[in-house]
């Protein structure tokens, strides 16, 4: 019975999670416990608890009287998120450079390619998810789980930030090339080149995404 209880609250907790990162859930959209129960079929006990969960990991606010809302995105959150990603990226990238185990290599070598057609939602769903596995597999060639979950966790945000509507045609022509390059460090065991090649590489991200906040081009964004 409370494995049952147990496994229905990471139902709960995951598809909550996953419809506010995709921007199903919009920043500053109501959650009530009634609706999502009938969603996921369930009962309100555990989407009560999954939304605690979620209150902790920042994805949701709790109002006083007023209940739960989807959490806001503001710039300096997303400013908060490239900054730690630098520290917590760079450190991996030189950690795996240190091991260079060639399935890391193979994996991210695989995965370093950000190409999509414009205007073709499936393409630019598949180099996202490349995107993410990319990163994923510095994080795991660090061969430190804690690391690689911390840097996890930024990526998920950074996927919220997409799903506002960002325009990532600018990356084509420079994130591919910076993927390679970090990839090239970490294969002849250069730690500090790897370390700033992918901080170089998220420094270009956050000017581009700081760059389309300026022009407005992202929804649902406050200050």
């Amino acid at each position: 019975m409370v494995s049952d209880q147990v496994s229905r609250v990471e139902h709960a907790h995951l598809e909550i999670k996953h419809r506010i990162m995709q921007g199903a859930l919009a920043p500053g959209a109501p959650l009530s416990e009634s609706k999502l129960a009938r969603m996921l079929h369930t009962s309100r006990t555990p989407v009560r608890e999954a939304l605690s969960r979620l209150l902790q990991e920042g994805y949701v606010e709790r109002v006083p009287a007023r209940g739960y809302f989807v959490a806001q995105i503001t710039m300096t959150l997303i400013q908060n998120v490239f900054q730690v990603r630098r520290l917590l990226e760079g450190a991996a990238a030189a950690r795996a450079a240190e091991f260079a185990d060639p399935a890391t290599v193979g994996h991210a070598r695989q995965n370093a390619d950000f190409r999509y057609v414009l205007g073709d939602a499936a393409s630019l769903h598949r180099a996202q998810r490349a995107n993410t596995e990319f990163h994923l597999a510095i994080a795991s060639g660090s061969r430190n789980a804690l690391l690689a979950g911390l840097i996890r966790d930024c990526l998920n945000q950074v996927t919220r930030f997409i799903a506002l509507g960002v325009n990532l045609e600018p990356l084509q022509g420079t994130a591919s090339r910076e993927h390679h390059a970090v990839v090239d460090a970490i294969e002849r065991h250069d730690p500090a080149g790897a370390r700033g090649a992918l901080e170089d590489h998220l420094d270009n991200s956050s000017r581009l995404m700081m760059e389309a906040l300026v022009r407005g081009d992202v929804r649902a964004v406050t200050v």
